[in-house]
């Protein structure tokens, strides 16, 4: 894809740079690992009416039936029959937990905004269509599916316009998702999962019951997973931003257990519910995200 896009005159002198830091890396990282690899064969969508559905925000707005909705108290759109193209939501968790980051490594949140970028690039690369939600309980941010350049400017432009802040809010988006009835395809949910699985597993099962892909990426710090610690040590809630002193010696065990036991949750979800889940820490690199990701695709299109 060609850099051909013009900055939105709103960002910042350094998020443009950060913008074009981005964009550079998303590009390298796909361009690298699609060498030698063939092309996706979709072709994109037909233009055979299917259904109505009401009008949702973010909806495209060209695709208001203007005859049925005034008849009716509710806005309608039409919805097509799409053929091949692969329609990808890349919730990203954006709650301020994701900024935590051990000495010498980016955060969470840089490492998913890479991940994301990758994914945007890749599936608009192979002419299929990327949308994304940025989850946070003070301000969620929806961009439609779309398979346009345009597409991929509006997501790199929030990735590095919107900072994690305040709290989780994956449940409310996921229901959302569910509620707007959107095309079947890939939700793929970027995040640390450092919350109550239960109510985010069960929205997810109800998009897999709806006939979605589910694909969750985990991201890691390693302290986080490993908990290195072997003296009192002050702790902050960076979501509620309390503060709490805690002798790590007598916590370190019961941590690792409880950790252990909330990842063998997930494990078990994804087995149920013929999901996939892929972890990754904030020292790897993204291309190794990448690849696995094109793997778990390769497997899922044989």
């Amino acid at each position: 894809m060609k850099n051909s896009y013009k900055l939105d005159t709103v960002l910042s002198a350094e998020a443009k740079e950060s913008l074009k830091h981005l964009e550079m890396h998303a590009r390298s990282a796909v361009q690298g690992l699609l060498h030698g690899i063939h092309g996706s064969k979709r072709i994109g969508t037909s233009t055979d009416f299917d259904h109505h559905k009401i009008y949702m925000p973010g909806d495209p707005i060209k695709h208001i039936d203007w005859k049925m909705s005034a008849r009716s108290e509710n806005m309608f759109i039409k919805r097509y029959t799409e053929d091949t193209a692969l329609s990808v939501r890349i919730v990203l968790d954006r709650s301020a937990s994701m900024s935590r980051q051990s000495e010498d490594l980016p955060t969470k949140y840089f490492r998913a905004s890479q991940l994301a970028a990758c994914l945007a690039y890749l599936t608009l690369n192979q002419k299929d269509s990327v949308g994304m939600v940025m989850a946070s309980s003070d301000d969620t941010l929806w961009l439609p599916v779309s398979s346009t350049q345009s597409s991929l400017v509006r997501i790199l432009e929030a990735l590095v316009g919107k900072p994690p802040s305040d709290e989780d809010a994956l449940v409310s988006c996921l229901k959302a998702i569910l509620d707007r009835g959107e095309k079947r395809g890939l939700i793929a949910v970027v995040s640390d999962l450092m919350f109550d699985p239960k109510p985010v597993m069960k929205a997810l099962s109800r998009l897999g019951a709806q006939g979605h892909e589910i694909l969750i990426f985990q991201v890691k710090d390693p302290d986080e997973e490993e908990f290195p610690y072997n003296r009192w040590v002050d702790f902050q809630d960076l979501e509620s931003g309390k503060n709490q002193r805690i002798d790590t010696v007598p916590l370190k065990r019961l941590y690792r257990e409880e950790y252990k036991a909330l990842m063998d949750e997930w494990q078990s979800f994804v087995k149920k519910n013929n999901a996939h889940i892929i972890d990754f820490k904030t020292d790897q690199a993204t291309e190794t995200v990448l690849s696995e990701y094109m793997i778990q695709r390769s497997m899922g299109d044989a």
